[in-house]
């Protein structure tokens, strides 16, 4: 059942408006609001065009707008940068899962994506962001907050990993193994904290939601999101050390350390500044578990404020709502 630490959806609403209430019989119907989305789920340096000293990142940034726009003999088959041998390795591990639908993936691969354009045929494919299938496995593996207190992301380009990805089978050899070879210790729903693989982590996606897909893409969506998530991992890591060898993990890493590093302490001390001071309730989306737990260690907003969140707080999704009330 809910409780004061962990209060259902309806009960957080009603608090807060029994608090509205009695804020506004005090304050003559006057009350400080604020909201803020915090958007824990994006950690991609790449997101947002930035301001950065380094010239080379107004290069890569041009680089890759032109052969976005105009890939010509760039635009490669998908099977030239995730090649043959990792789907297979691939496919074992994901049989070794006791995945469903396996045979039917193998034959997705054979008979579409591997010789699909990179740029025109698959990043470009509004289709597969319809039926998410690779924004949805991203969403779940991007960066990891553990129970024993890590922060861990998924090798690729679009997150705070920080371990070179010079090349193609660089990048594979660490991808398999944080799928395939590394529990994680990670709260479920449940509250209770457990080992459990990355791979472990995805849910299949339900046509119900996302009609764009298929009965038979659902069927499948468990092993299909995952060879979709390799397929744009490995198109990313090709296409910029390409465009700009040696260079892009540095500017990658110069810009998380700006805006994705220490993210939730940075989330405090905004929230802490004198202009929220008299504010009385404050709403916030998208909030990591880290987050929460952060905001319930920091004194200042501790003793400020009341911090209501959903009973089923989800820390592996991280985008949960919170009501902050002023005490």
């Amino acid at each position: 059942p809910p409780s004061r630490s962990q209060p259902s959806d309806r009960l957080s609403t009603s608090r807060s408006l029994l608090y509205m209430g009695g804020l506004l019989s005090r304050r003559g119907a006057s009350v400080r609001l604020a909201s803020w989305n915090v958007a824990a789920v994006n950690n991609n340096p790449f997101e947002y065009y930035t301001t950065l000293a380094d010239p080379r990142y107004e290069q890569l940034m041009v680089a890759v707008g032109e052969l976005i726009d105009a890939p010509g003999e760039r635009d490669v088959p998908v099977r030239s940068v995730f090649t043959q041998p990792m789907f297979e390795k691939l496919k074992a591990s994901m049989a070794a899962q006791g995945w469903a639908g396996i045979d039917a993936v193998e034959e997705v691969w054979e008979s579409d994506l591997a010789s699909r354009p990179i740029v025109s045929g698959f990043l470009k494919d509004k289709e597969i962001g319809a039926k998410r299938l690779a924004s949805m496995p991203d969403r779940f593996t991007n960066t990891i907050n553990t129970e024993d207190g890590r922060t861990v992301c998924r090798p690729t380009v679009i997150n705070n990993y920080d371990v070179p990805m010079p090349d193609g089978d660089a990048w594979f050899a660490q991808w398999h193994a944080f799928f395939f070879e590394a529990p994680l210790l990670v709260k479920a729903k449940s509250g209770a904290a457990a080992p459990r693989l990355p791979c472990a982590m995805l849910s299949p996606i339900k046509r119900s939601k996302y009609p764009a897909l298929s009965e038979a893409e659902e069927a499948i969506s468990l092993p299909l999101q995952l060879l979709c998530l390799a397929i744009f991992d490995a198109i990313l890591v090709g296409l910029l050390n390409q465009l700009s060898p040696g260079a892009w993990h540095e500017l990658k890493m110069s810009i998380c350390e700006a805006l994705v590093v220490s993210k939730a302490q940075r989330t405090i001390d905004v929230l802490q500044r004198p202009e929220y001071a008299d504010v009385d309730l404050l709403f916030l989306q998208e909030v990591s578990g880290a987050l929460v737990t952060a905001l319930r260690a920091a004194p200042a907003l501790a003793e400020r404020f009341e911090v209501l969140e959903p009973r089923d707080c989800d820390a592996v999704r991280d985008q949960n709502s919170l009501i902050l009330v002023a005490k």
